[in-house]
C-alpha cells in the first residue's frame, strides 16, 4: 500500500516544471526593445531581442508546432543564439509531452562552452533549460544522474565568472529531493536549507503574489519529498513555512485569487496526510474536507492525486472513481503510456480497482497494461540508451581508441625512418656502435608491443562490457515479461464469455495477479538499490538493534518459510538474543533477504533429490552467532551448489551461472555492496559441500 502512495506523490512535477518555464516566457515576451543588435534586430540590456519577442509570442498563444520551425528558422539564420533556441524548443516539447526530445536537446546543454555566453539573456536561458534537465532527471528517478549535471552547470558557470547555478531555491530544493531519495540524509537537509535561504533572500526585495507562490511551491516540493521518505516529523516545519506564507499572501494589497486557492489546496491536502502519518484522523479529515473546498481539487491533476490519501485512509470506492478519470487527465497532459507512466498511474489504477472489489474494471486495466507494455519498454530502451551514451561518452572513447590507432601508426612510420637511418650508419661506425643502436631499437619494439597489448586488452574488456550489457537488457525484459504475462494469461481467462468460477479459484487467480504485481516491483527496487550502490552514497550504521532482530525481520520479508519445496530452521541462541550492536537496520535486513532469497531460487525439489533421494525436501538454515568484533549471519542450503572457482564471479554484477535460470544476476553483487558499506562483508564458504553457504558479516 505505501509503495501505491510513493508512486503518486510524484504526480504534478511536469506541472512544476511547465509553471516556471511559462513564466521566464512572459518575462522575455514583455521585454521592451531598447538599442540595435549584432543579428539585425533591436536588443535591450540583458541582450533579448525580437526575435525572442516574436517565440514568446506564439508561445502565449500555444502554437508550439508553429514556435518550434520559428525557432529552427532564427537559428539557422543567426538571430537566434543555440542556447535560447534549445530553452524555447525544450518548452515546447515539454508542453506537448514528447520528453525524449526534450532529452535531446538537453544533452547538447553538457557540452556547451559557458564562456561563450555573450548575453544575460543566454546565462538565464542556459541555466532554466539546464534546471529543467536536472528537473526531468528527477522525475524519471535518475537521481545520480541529476545530482551529476547539477554540479557540473555549477562547476561550469563558476568558472566562467557566472553565480553559483545551485543558488537558487528551486535548483537547491530539486538537488536535495535527489540526495533525500538516495539515501543522502544530512547532504539532503543542508540543501533544503540553502533552498530556505535563497527563498528569505528573493522574498527580501521581492513579495509580489507571483514571488510567494513559487517561494511556497519550493516549499511545497519539500514537504513532499520528506512525506514521500516516510521522515514525517521533517515535513512537518515546512508545512507550517507553507501556512506563513499563504498567511502573508492573504494579507497582500494585490493578491491574486487562483494563487490563494492553489496555495490553499496544497497546504490542506498535505496537511491531511501528516496528520493520518501521525495517528491523527480526525485532524485528517478536517484537513482533507478543507482540501475539497478549493476550485483546484476540483481539477483532474488533484483529483488523481487525491487518491493517495483515499487509499491511505482505505476508501478505496472514492479512490476507484477518482481512477476513473485518469485516461482524461494523461490526455490533457500529454501523458505517454511508458514505463514510468504505467508504474507511476496504470498499475496503482489497477490495484485501486481491484481493492475497490471492482474486478471488471481491474481486468480492463491489466488489459491496457499488457498492451502498452511492449511499446513502452521499446521507447524506455531509446531512452536509456541515450542516457548511457551521454553517460559514458561512448563515441568519445571511440574516438579516442581511433586517435591512439593513428598515433601508433604514426610511432611505427617515424621509429621505420629512424631504423632506415640508423642502418646507413651502421656502414660508417665500428660494429660497438651499431650494437647499441641495435639494442635500443628492441627497447622501443618491445614498448611499442607492450603498448598494442594493452590496446587489444582494452578492446577485449570493452566487447565484454557491451555483451554484459546486452544480456542484462535482455535478462531485465524478460524478468518484468513473464509476470506480466502471467497478468495478461489471467486476465484473458476472466474474460472469457460465460465462464464458471467458484470463489477459491477466482481468490486464487487474484493472489496469482497480486504476487506477480509485487514481483515486478521488487526488481524496480532492486535497480533502485543497484543505482544507490554506485552512486557510492553512504550507508550510516544509526541504529540499534539485535541480530535476532535483523534474522526474524529477513526471514518474514523474504517468505521463505512459506516455501512448500523446502524446510527452512532459524537458530538463535540466547547469546545472540541479549547482543545489541549499532548498523543500518534497513540495509542489513536487505542484504540477509537476498542472500535468503538466493537459498530459496536453487533449492529447487528436483536438483535437490539428485542427491538426496531419500529426503522428501531441500533443506535451509538461518544460524547466526556473535564475536566480540563481528556478527556472523549463515545462511546454509542443500540446493545446487557452486563450483569453487566461481566463489568471486558470482559478485560480480549481472553474472549468472545459469543464463536460463530467472534472476538478473545482481542480488549477490548488492548484498556484499551493502555489506561493505557497514564494515561487513559477504563471502561464498568454499569447504561446505551439501550446497550452499553463505557468511554475511557485519561489524559489532
Amino acid at each position: 500500500m505505501q509503495l501505491i502512495i510513493e508512486m503518486y506523490m510524484r504526480g504534478h512535477s511536469k506541472i512544476y516544471v511547465v509553471s516556471i518555464v511559462l513564466t521566464l516566457i512572459a518575462v522575455v515576451g514583455c521585454t521592451k526593445c531598447q538599442q540595435p543588435a549584432a543579428t539585425g534586430g533591436y536588443a535591450n540590456a540583458d541582450g533579448y531581442t525580437r526575435a525572442d519577442s516574436l517565440v514568446s509570442a506564439l508561445g502565449d498563444a500555444r502554437e508550439f508546432p508553429c514556435l518550434l520551425k520559428v525557432t529552427d528558422s532564427l537559428e539557422r539564420t543567426g538571430e537566434l543564439p543555440q542556447v535560447r533556441a534549445i530553452f524555447y524548443r525544450t518548452i515546447a516539447y515539454n508542453l506537448l509531452g514528447q520528453q525524449r526530445k526534450s532529452l535531446s536537446q538537453y544533452y547538447q546543454l553538457t557540452n556547451m562552452d559557458v564562456k561563450k555566453l555573450n548575453t544575460r539573456a543566454d546565462v538565464e536561458c542556459y541555466i532554466y533549460s539546464y534546471k529543467d534537465y536536472v528537473r526531468l532527471l528527477c522525475d524519471m528517478r535518475r537521481y545520480d544522474r541529476a545530482l551529476r549535471e547539477a554540479y557540473n552547470a555549477d562547476r561550469k558557470l563558476r568558472a566562467a565568472g557566472h553565480e553559483s547555478f545551485v543558488d537558487h531555491h528551486d535548483i537547491a530544493q530539486i538537488i536535495g529531493e535527489s540526495q533525500l531519495c538516495l539515501g543522502q540524509d544530512a547532504e539532503a537537509d543542508k540543501s533544503f536549507q540553502e533552498s530556505l535561504e535563497g527563498i528569505k533572500t528573493r522574498l527580501a526585495t521581492h513579495g509580489d503574489p507571483l514571488d510567494l507562490r513559487e517561494c511556497q511551491k519550493t516549499m511545497n516540493a519539500i514537504a513532499t519529498a520528506y512525506m514521500r521518505c516516510r521522515k514525517v516529523d521533517k515535513a512537518a516545519p515546512w508545512i507550517a513555512r507553507e501556512e506563513s506564507l499563504y498567511a502573508e499572501a492573504l494579507k497582500h494589497p494585490h493578491a491574486d485569487s487562483i494563487y490563494l486557492d492553489e496555495m490553499k489546496a496544497e497546504i490542506t491536502y498535505l496537511r491531511a496526510m501528516l496528520a493520518h502519518a501521525q495517528g491523527r484522523p480526525a485532524d485528517a479529515e478536517k484537513a482533507f474536507a478543507d482540501y475539497l473546498s478549493t476550485q483546484s481539487a476540483k481539477q483532474l491533476g488533484h483529483v488523481i492525486n487525491s487518491c493517495r490519501y483515499l487509499m491511505a485512509t482505505g476508501r478505496f470506492a472514492e479512490a476507484a472513481r477518482n481512477m476513473s478519470k485518469l485516461d482524461a487527465f494523461m490526455a490533457e497532459n500529454g501523458y505517454q503510456p511508458d514505463l514510468e507512466n504505467i508504474g507511476r498511474f496504470m498499475i496503482p489504477k489497477f490495484h485501486v480497482n481491484l481493492l475497490a472489489g471492482h474486478r471488471d474494471s481491474a481486468l480492463r486495466v491489466a488489459t491496457q497494461i499488457a498492451a502498452a507494455y511492449d511499446t513502452a519498454l521499446v521507447s524506455q530502451k531509446k531512452i536509456d540508451a541515450d542516457l548511457i551514451s551521454t553517460i559514458y561518452d561512448t563515441e568519445g572513447k571511440e574516438r579516442q581508441i581511433a586517435e591512439q590507432r593513428a598515433k601508433l601508426s604514426q610511432q611505427r612510420l617515424i621509429w621505420g625512418a629512424v631504423v632506415m637511418f640508423i642502418i646507413l650508419v651502421f656502414f660508417h661506425i665500428y660494429a660497438v656502435q651499431r650494437r647499441k643502436a641495435y639494442l635500443k631499437l628492441d627497447a622501443k619494439n618491445r614498448e611499442l608491443d607492450a603498448t598494442n597489448r594493452e590496446l587489444l586488452l582494452a578492446n577485449e574488456r570493452a566487447e565484454e562490457s557491451s555483451r554484459m550489457k546486452t544480456q542484462f537488457i535482455q535478462q531485465i525484459s524478460h524478468e518484468v515479461r513473464t509476470p506480466l504475462n502471467v497478468l495478461s494469461g489471467f486476465s484473458q481467462v476472466l474474460a472469457t464469455p460465460d465462464i464458471n468460477l467458484d470463489g477459491g479459484q477466482l481468490q486464487d487467480i487474484s493472489k496469482k495477479i497480486v504476487e506477480n504485481s509485487e514481483r515486478i516491483t521488487h526488481l524496480v527496487d532492486k535497480m533502485l538499490d543497484l543505482s544507490m550502490i554506485n552512486s557510492n552514497a553512504d550507508i550510516e550504521c544509526l541504529d540499534t538493534v539485535t541480530p535476532a532482530d535483523i534474522a526474524r525481520e529477513a526471514v518474514e520479508k523474504s517468505g521463505i518459510q512459506k516455501a512448500r519445496h523446502l524446510d527452512f530452521q532459524l537458530q538463535v541462541s540466547a547469546e545472540v538474543e541479549g547482543t545489541v550492536f549499532r548498523t543500518n537496520r534497513k540495509a542489513a535486513v536487505k542484504a540477509l533477504v537476498l542472500l535468503l532469497d538466493n537459498a530459496i531460487k536453487f533449492t529447487h525439489p528436483v536438483a535437490f533429490q539428485r542427491r538426496h533421494a531419500k529426503l522428501q525436501k531441500a533443506h535451509a538454515t538461518l544460524s547466526v552467532s556473535v564475536s566480540p568484533q563481528h556478527i556472523f549471519f549463515v545462511v546454509e542450503d542443500t540446493g545446487i551448489g557452486i563450483p569453487p572457482e566461481q566463489a568471486e564471479n558470482i559478485f560480480t554484477e549481472f553474472v549468472q551461472l545459469d543464463e536460463y535460470s530467472d534472476g538478473t544476476g545482481i542480488g549477490l553483487s548488492i548484498a556484499r555492496s551493502f555489506a561493505r558499506h557497514m564494515n561487513g562483508d559477504v563471502v561464498l564458504d568454499t569447504s561446505y559441500t551439501g550446497g550452499s553457504r553463505f557468511v554475511l558479516t557485519l561489524g559489532a
